[in-house]
């Protein structure tokens, strides 16, 4: 139940939470526990439709990725999707200034894919590159697909001591698509592992954080403290509400 509370709580607004709570408290038990979970049913219907939304994108990415790349040669195609998230993984993982970037990733890779194609440098600079004139939606897909991975590890971010000038994985403009939940959780991450007295900290962070700027952290740094208290209250109000509503009503 209190997973559930929680997707209410970060899917619907709060005029809807407090319509909801409306409804359980001056309702029956019976009506109210109906509500609730036809509320919950919508929710997860939601979420399905946009994981469905997500991955037939992923595709057409994949396939838009694999047009613009063309040529020969076996490191210039046969990108599944698969080699996309690790790929998107690895530029993470080794971020700008890691010594001989490009090689390191590139033997990340072979170590790592199952799809038994080897890798050069000049093949993932090749593909970093055509990923990046994807449109907003079609990285944002991409890059969402490498989240649900990226996140289980929370593994931070390798730096280097002598860092060189390399190219970085990011475009050079805000990026104005909504934040999704596993780049909230990234950041908040990243803000713990970069504390205040780190140098070059919002750079740090922005490289935790795949597919996201400097200024789009630090513009979503200035809100995250709103958006905690905007969800510790909506998970208070509805928790309340449905425990005494459900659990603690007489029958």
């Amino acid at each position: 139940m209190m997973e559930e509370v929680e997707k209410l709580c970060d899917r619907l607004e709060l005029a809807s939470l407090q319509c909801l709570n409306e409804t359980l408290t001056s309702s029956t038990k019976e009506v109210g526990k109906a509500a609730l979970e036809k509320q919950i049913e919508e929710i997860n219907e939601q979420i399905r439709k946009e994981k469905e939304e997500a991955e037939a994108r992923m595709r057409q990415a994949s396939k838009n990725a694999e047009k613009s790349t063309g040529g020969s040669g076996s490191g210039s195609k046969n990108w599944s999707e698969d080699d996309l998230q690790l790929l998107i993984k690895a530029v993470n993982l080794f971020p700008a200034g890691t010594n001989s970037r490009w090689e390191v990733i590139a033997n990340y890779m072979n170590i790592h894919s199952s799809s038994g194609v080897k890798r050069t440098a000049k093949d993932v600079i090749s593909k970093a590159k055509s990923l990046q004139k994807l449109d907003p939606h079609q990285k944002d897909d991409v890059n969402r697909k490498a989240f649900d991975k990226f996140k289980k590890e929370h593994g931070v971010v390798p730096q280097s001591d002598n860092a060189t000038p390399s190219e970085r994985f990011e475009g050079p403009c805000m990026d104005f698509t909504p934040w999704t939940t596993e780049e909230q959780k990234l950041l908040e991450q990243a803000l713990k592992t970069y504390p205040v007295n780190t140098p070059e900290r919002w750079e740090k962070i922005a490289e935790a954080v795949p597919g996201r700027t400097k200024k789009d952290c630090m513009k979503r740094y200035k809100v995250v403290d709103f958006f905690r208290v905007y969800r510790f209250h909506c998970h208070l109000i509805a928790t309340c509400y449905i425990v005494s509503t459900l659990i603690l009503s007489p029958n």
